[in-house]
């Protein structure tokens, strides 16, 4: 195979060479040159971004190679007239005369899935591989003389074909009997449902189901797998008049077997590797989760498992959602995912990388329950974290592979059901738990945090004695509340748990979470994630409201004066009496009427480049004076880019300043690679600045969302770069 480590260096000052242009065109030339690959003028892309899954034409692939490069590990061209036999001959693809008119593309697929198949001199690759590499074979197995399909590619469509349409599996074996009939006596297509999942035993993809009681009480699991009642609430497991068919059922898709297939792979198995040996661990600036302080003190907790590169730390994500159109019965289904950080930074939250681990049925959120339905993943991290021995496919050795738990990324709710704290109520916030100093608002009923971040500042900072500029006749002496240690909230949590009389008032624990069963979870600085994706949409949406004064949506109503007048010495918002009804004078942070038609009118002007953000022109209505349809990600650009520019001259200079400052903020914490220093920055600045926006907005304002941004940096700095740690590359 000819060296082409141009794909990669031929690049000088940020432009490409003339060899690597060269090159290109030849590569180019020589995949046009092939029928079978082009479809309507236009070949798969082999760019960074496309990765081979996008069509397009060969203008447009020349941009994307020059803007973005070539994909990872791709010299050997597999989607582009190539294939690999024996990790190491390449050789053209043979074009045959092919009845169907589409070639076969299930050998590169496998190839890409597996790196080939292992050499015979090296060690026996474990049960599950070689079960793998057994079933490649029939990859170059074709179903007859006179075709490019192979067994294994038309046995897997069958099979996907039976379960698009829900065909019976006597549906299934007459379906197949009749495809006998019509081919060569000499056919290999297996003869029924059987031998056709026999085939692909070797994907290890098999998923497990596990019967639940329908209050999720219980799963029938273990010692209580043939049991035919709940032990908690006493309802029956099947449905009544069926012939046992479950009322509920669990999906788990156990890790393990996605874990080695990881190590099947060459150059997945060398990837693994980076976060020690690669370029990302000489880096002096925070670019992976390996840089935070969680995963350091982690390696000095358990020095045998960092030993080994080659074991694995797990990120855990589950949000529900409903997979029926929003006019039917309303149901929730809880998937839950998880993601393998040793992967370097580029490849690491790609969605190839993200893995699926269970699906919890509804139609109801799994609520306090979510800890009994997680325990067959619990169980698998137990027997994860004593090592499995796996085949490594880089180095061609085994070795026993461990794996452990690092943290769960969640919205706000989902955290409180996956750490078992409630996230309601003035314990609301699960870093501050009972000394948050929040209470409840005698008007507007709520928590608040307002004026309870004048503690993190420094001692001497002159906000802390201002006694009238925040709650009226209060001056702030007290530090932050102290961060307990995993040992600290174990005992809180198994003391307290229980004693219900104190919850809400002394704590706000629900359960316990079936985490705690880790041997190392105590260890653990970082356990879980307070999301930055929900938290820049709820912070984005209460400014734009309360900017823009929506009814029934901003966080300055009357109720919200009345709270003002009892708590601060702002007298020029208080309600006054006109004609017998009460009046609320404008707030200078509300944006005037015709200021308001010259934001929306910018907006419907406002452009973006293509795949930056969402045309939010199309949501724009100046009738109502609102924009509609804006999702998370459309308040994400609109929190760090968009604000500044648009509220800048319409607010005054004091308040328009605290809010660029906000921007600033949110832009720096979620770069794709920060430094410490800056962090720490971030962490000394947003105290002062969430003080100032206590003076400019209503108590109201100042919710959990609000008030967990001061925790933002803290977390940053433990567990490294905001974009592995938030819900993008899972609810996409």
């Amino acid at each position: 195979m000819a060296d082409r480590g141009w794909m990669y260096s031929g690049w000088k000052r940020g432009r490409p060479t003339n060899e690597w242009v060269e090159k290109t065109n030849e590569f180019l030339d020589r995949a046009y040159s092939i029928p079978e690959l082009v479809e309507s003028d236009t070949i798969k892309c082999p760019c960074a971004m496309c990765r081979n899954y996008f069509r397009h034409k060969r203008p447009k692939i020349e941009l994307h190679l020059c803007h973005n490069g070539y994909k990872e590990n791709y010299q050997t061209w597999t989607s582009h007239g190539e294939r690999r036999e024996n990790h190491e001959h390449v050789i053209g693809l043979e074009v045959q005369p092919e009845g169907f008119g589409e070639t076969d593309r299930m050998d590169d697929m496998l190839v890409d899935l597996a790196g080939g198949h292992p050499p015979l001199d090296e060690e026996t690759p474990t049960g599950f591989a070689e079960a793998f590499y057994r079933m490649a074979v029939s990859a170059d197995e074709r179903v007859h003389d006179q075709t490019l399909h192979s067994r294994l590619s038309t046995v897997a469509r069958l099979l996907a074909i039976k379960s698009q349409y829900n065909l019976s599996v006597a549906c299934y074996d007459n379906y197949v009997g009749l495809v006998h009939e019509l081919l060569p006596p000499n056919s290999k297509i297996p003869q029924d449902f059987y031998r056709s999942k026999k085939l692909l035993e070797g994907l290890g993809m098999q998923y497990h189901k596990i019967d639940v009681c329908e209050k999720n009480c219980m799963l029938y699991y273990k010692d209580n797998k043939n049991k035919d009642t709940c032990d908690i609430c006493g309802t029956s497991r099947y449905k009544d008049g069926s012939n046992k068919v479950p009322r509920k059922v669990l999906r788990y898709l156990p890790i393990t077997d996605r874990l080695q297939r990881l190590y099947a792979h060459e150059g997945t198995a060398k990837l693994m590797r980076s976060h020690k040996e690669d370029h990302v661990a000489r880096s002096t600036k925070m670019l992976h989760p390996c840089h935070g302080k969680a995963w350091k003190q982690f390696d000095d907790d358990f020095p045998d498992f960092a030993e080994d590169a080659r074991n694995v730390r797990l990120g855990f994500a589950t949000d529900g959602f409903t997979p029926y159109k929003l006019n039917a019965a309303s149901y929730s289904c809880w998937p839950v995912f998880w993601v393998p950080y040793n992967l370097p930074p580029g490849v690491c939250m790609k969605p190839e990388y993200i893995f699926l681990a269970m699906v919890i049925p509804g139609p109801e959120h799994p609520g306090n329950k979510l800890s009994v339905l997680l325990q067959p993943m619990i169980d698998e991290l137990l027997n994860l974290w004593a090592g499995v021995k796996t085949y490594d496919a880089s180095v061609k050795r085994h070795f026993t592979m461990r794996a452990s738990y690092l943290w769960s990324i969640h919205d706000f709710p989902a955290y409180g059901m996956f750490a078992g704290w409630s996230t309601h109520g003035i314990f609301a916030c699960p870093q501050c738990m009972c000394e948050g100093n929040a209470y409840r608002l005698k008007k507007g009923l709520k928590a608040t945090w307002f004026d309870c971040h004048r503690r993190f500042l420094p001692i001497d900072h002159p906000f802390r004695n201002e006694a009238n500029a925040f709650r009226k006749g209060k001056v702030v002496h007290e530090g932050p509340p102290r961060s307990l240690t995993g040992v600290e909230v174990k005992d809180q949590l198994y003391r307290l748990v229980d004693d219900t009389d104190k919850y809400g008032k002394q704590h706000n624990w629900k359960y316990i979470s079936g985490l705690w069963q880790l041997p190392y979870f105590t260890k653990l600085l970082l356990r879980h994630n307070i999301d930055v994706m929900h938290n820049e949409k709820n912070v984005a949406e209460a400014i734009w409201n309360t900017c823009f004064d929506i009814k029934d949506k901003t966080k300055d109503n009357v109720k919200a004066r009345q709270d003002i007048e009892l708590l601060c010495d702002r007298p020029s918002l208080h309600l006054y009496k006109r004609n017998g009804k009460w009046q609320r004078p404008r707030a200078p942070y509300c944006i005037d009427k015709d200021d308001k038609i010259k934001i929306l009118n910018w907006f419907q002007e406002l452009k973006f480049p293509d795949g930056y953000a969402a045309n939010i022109r199309r949501g724009v209505n100046l009738l109502q004076k609102k924009i509609f349809g804006l999702k998370s990600h459309d308040f994400h650009i609109f929190i760090e880019r968009v604000l500044p520019v648009a509220f800048r001259g319409f607010l005054p200079e004091g308040i328009w300043t605290s809010l660029a400052e906000l921007s600033y903020f949110y832009r720096q914490l979620c770069a794709k690679q920060i430094s410490k220093e800056s962090i720490l920055s971030l962490k000394e600045n947003i105290a002062v600045l969430i003080c100032k926006l206590e003076k400019i907005f209503p108590p109201g304002f100042f919710n959990p969302m609000q008030h967990l941004i001061i925790h933002l940096a803290d977390e940053a700095f433990l567990g490294g770069p905001v974009q592995y740690r938030w819900m993008y590359p899972f609810e996409r």
